[in-house]
């Protein structure tokens, strides 16, 4: 009987998972640009390959979902950057300035 409840909770536990997780970045090196953000969230989901935005880094737009990078482009801030998904780090080009951010992932449940 233990081992039927077991599985059961097992079961309706893995349900409850997300398919998404939340990514909060925090910059690793400062740089002199200040309109750049020195942190961030992003809700991701990779079977969906779907971002949002949950503060910071605003207006990205996703030009390629590969299997371990993300790339992204923002008209209004001219910035591009991209997203390791392999080793948690995004990066982000506006102009001359480079920004590192290094990021963890944090699974949602609903």
């Amino acid at each position: 009987m233990i081992k039927i409840l077991t599985i059961i909770i097992l079961l309706f536990n893995k349900s409850s998972i997300s398919q998404d997780f939340k990514l909060v970045c925090s910059e690793i090196n400062s740089s002199l640009d200040i309109g750049l953000s020195r942190d961030f969230s992003k809700i991701v989901n990779l079977k969906d390959q779907t971002i949002v935005n949950y503060s910071g880094g605003v207006f990205d737009n996703v030009v390629l979902f590969g299997r371990n990078e993300i790339i992204f482009n923002n008209d209004i801030f001219n910035t591009r950057s991209t997203f390791n998904i392999s080793t948690n780090k995004w990066i982000t080009y506006k102009d001359q300035f480079i920004k590192r951010y290094d990021c963890e992932k944090i699974k949602r449940r609903f």
